[in-house]
């Protein structure tokens, strides 16, 4: 499961790697090469809400290898995008992919690990977003210095070809037994007010790291 959210975030942030790149390449303004994130998030959000409950209700082993086939696939695609539209569009569908990560991976874990030692568990699994966020700069970065924008896409997208397999390798574990109409009450106030203020935290945080790369080159 950390393997999976690193790869998530890397191939999430790779194209802040080549925000300049991008931006000479089709004459992009600051609007454009913000909506590419503005709307992958959007769709992220949205899209989370139903994927989460699928992941409490089907597979969660074939909702994530089929997640991680969409968004790898995708991020390779877009290294053929031949306008912003395409770009964006394959943005848009990486968004529904990586959308299914969060909500299935930590129902898994939820269901390995001991009450107990579950926050150490998710504390683990959190710790592949700074580290994603690190190869995408690492790697994408220098690959595109060397051998174009479209390759840094490309090789973000080929660790799929190893993780889809493993993961359907992986033997799900079982969920625990939930007493009739239990789990079905309304959620609390406060969950409404973390989620809130996690929206608002995460776009302020979405625009140093999008634009940053860019920045100091400029």
């Amino acid at each position: 499961m950390f393997l999976v959210n690193v790869l998530n975030y890397y191939d999430r942030q790779t194209p802040a790697a080549i925000l300049e790149p991008l931006r000479h390449e089709f004459s992009l303004s600051d609007t454009q090469l913000g909506g590419l994130f503005t709307l992958f998030t959007v769709v992220f959000a949205l899209a989370g809400l139903p994927l989460g409950k699928l992941a409490d209700t089907h597979s969660r082993r074939g909702l994530l290898a089929g997640g991680i086939a969409v968004w790898t696939g995708l991020t390779g695609l877009a290294g053929l995008a031949t306008s912003y539209a395409v770009l964006l569009g394959t943005r848009l569908g990486v968004g529904i992919g990586e959308a299914v990560c969060t909500p299935a991976a930590t129902s898994w874990i939820g269901d390995l690990v001991p009450a107990g030692r579950r926050a150490r568990a998710m504390a683990g699994f959190m710790m592949a977003v700074p580290v994603g966020i690190m190869l995408s700069s690492a790697i994408g970065g220098p690959v595109a210095q060397a051998h174009g924008w479209r390759m840094a896409l490309l090789v973000a997208a080929i660790p799929g070809a190893v993780l889809v397999p493993a993961v359907l390798w992986l033997r799900e574990p079982e969920r625990p037994s939930v007493p009739e109409g239990g789990g079905r009450g309304a959620l609390p106030a406060v969950f409404w007010w973390i989620a809130a203020s996690g929206a608002v935290v995460n776009f302020a945080l979405y625009s140093f790291s999008t634009f940053l790369p860019a920045f100091l080159p400029r």
